[in-house]
């Protein structure tokens, strides 16, 4: 389902000439996409391709009134506070969904997205020198920050709308809609995230839905490389330097999305593996709303082990239960009984006292240090991956595959999806692996150590797999080196 998605999403057309009487060969052409998504507007900074994002609402991640009180009390101080943790955990890149001045304008409850002010700190996460003060000890912690942007309009009741009826167009998400066209509003538009990359110290921005205009990035990119600094920008639905949504939950088949991408024209590149949207939930009751909810096989093989940047939601990591915030509602304007957006569901830390939490956490860590050690073939860039599909038999629903260096050394990922142990027979392909003439290699499992060889090129070889959602489950990672 996620390669029929990916197409309709990417619509490209392939002709077919058919043979003619001569002889000659079928020839069949694909025409160069177009749009947004033929091509990435700019080179990424080299840092982008090692990224594990972690996204968080400061209002919700932490609560300094009481832990778990849900009174959504969170501030940049208390943020940093956590930063430790976020670091253990092996994040590197916080999209931190919200810092300016908002409203209670969807779902009763104070959100980025209902933007008053983007120019303005707003007073209940703290101030301007706080900001200023999380980010640098973010960067202790070899953490970078990332923006939410609202770039389609503010609330109506917003200030800026008196000061520049002129900045102003239209209307959306009953919202007022900014006009791109005006001179003056583009360069305060510009100059406003100039300035929170170069004063802030702020490393990226997340747009919410889209660019609206596309070539404004343009500006405010090369603005903030000619003070100095690189950052990354990545929309909600389209594509800059990658997109939030190139690929959402769990794929069949890893291999096939990224050889359907290269038969489309699609150019690789920096994607993103998101594991749970934060839009989950939208609308609905109260309740887990997270995707992976405890399965180690879904977010292996979906996100954190994956040649795709990992992006995760705060509480995922250690299948938190939701706890919404006191005014949540269901619908989007503040109607209907208690709602389970994710965004507005609160982290209640003392869930950690837990063993089946504990448990998850430290399976989450042990694939983020898989992917760390193994960075030269576990990062985000596909134009840099060698990959290769396993053929298999067992009972997975997700189809094993490895990543490369053409004959030194390669990973192989399998998973199991099933709560109940299994066992997968793998058929190593040698010489899709570059290791053509070898008449054996040997597997050993990165976590615990345990070897198998594998006696000939697609000679199966069975490797089991404890069940899905038990502490180590779930997957395994098998380095595979020349005997």
């Amino acid at each position: 389902m996620a390669e029929i998605l990916r197409l309709q999403n990417h619509t490209h057309s392939i002709s077919r000439q058919v043979c003619q009487p001569q002889g000659e060969p079928v020839d069949f052409t694909l025409p160069a996409p177009t749009g947004i998504d033929a091509k990435r507007r700019a080179t990424a900074p080299s840092w982008a391709k090692d990224l594990v994002i972690y996204e968080l609402n400061p209002r919700a991640f932490t609560s300094p009134q009481g832990a778990g009180d849900g009174s959504g009390s969170g501030t940049f101080r208390s943020l940093a506070e956590r930063l430790p943790y976020l670091a253990d955990l092996g994040v590197n890149g916080v999209w931190m969904a919200g810092h300016h001045l908002s409203t209670h304008h969807f779902y009763g409850i104070w959100t980025v997205y209902a933007a008053d002010r983007p120019d303005r700190i707003d007073p209940v996460l703290g101030s301007e020198d706080d900001l200023k003060a999380l980010t640098a000890a973010a960067r202790d912690h070899g953490i970078r920050i990332f923006l939410d942007v609202i770039a389609h309009g503010v609330v109506n009741s917003s200030s800026l709308i008196t000061e520049h009826p002129e900045w102003f167009l239209g209307g959306t998400w009953g919202m007022t809609d900014y006009n791109y066209n005006d001179p003056g509003f583009r360069e305060w538009w510009i100059s406003l995230w100039e300035r929170y990359a170069l004063e802030f110290g702020i490393d990226g921005f997340r747009i919410d839905v889209n660019m609206v205009d596309p070539t404004i990035w343009d500006e405010i990119r090369e603005r903030i490389e000619r003070g100095g600094k690189k950052v990354v920008i990545f929309p909600e639905i389209e594509r800059y330097h990658f997109s939030q949504q190139d690929l959402q939950n769990t794929p069949r088949d890893v291999y096939r999305i990224i050889h359907v991408d290269d038969l489309a024209g699609i150019p690789r590149g920096l994607s993103v593996g998101q594991a749970s949207c934060h839009d989950y939930g939208w609308e609905c009751l109260a309740g887990n709303h997270f995707y992976a909810k405890g399965s180690r096989a879904k977010i292996a093989h979906g996100s954190l082990l994956t040649p795709r940047i990992p992006l995760m939601f705060a509480g995922e990591e250690f299948n938190a239960d939701p706890t919404p915030l006191p005014s949540l509602t269901q619908g989007l304007f503040g109607a209907g009984e208690q709602g389970g957006w994710l965004y507005g569901n609160q982290l209640d830390w003392s869930q950690l006292d837990k063993p089946e939490k504990q448990a998850m956490l430290h399976d989450v860590k042990t694939m983020l240090g898989i992917r760390k050690h193994y960075s030269h073939l576990l990062h985000g860039d596909s134009s840099l991956v060698t990959i290769a599909s396993i053929p298999c038999g067992g009972e997975s629903d997700y189809v094993p595959f490895a990543l490369h260096t053409n004959g030194e050394e390669a990973l192989v990922i399998v998973t199991n999806s099933h709560a109940r142990d299994i066992e997968m027979r793998l058929a190593l392909p040698f010489a899709a692996l570059g290791f053509e003439g070898r008449t054996s290699l040997v597997l050993t499992d990165v976590v615990s150590g345990e070897r198998f060889i594998a006696t000939g090129d697609r000679v199966p070889l069975v490797v089991p797999i404890k069940a899905d959602f038990t502490p180590g489950g779930g997957y395994r990672v098998l380095l595979v080196t020349p005997e």
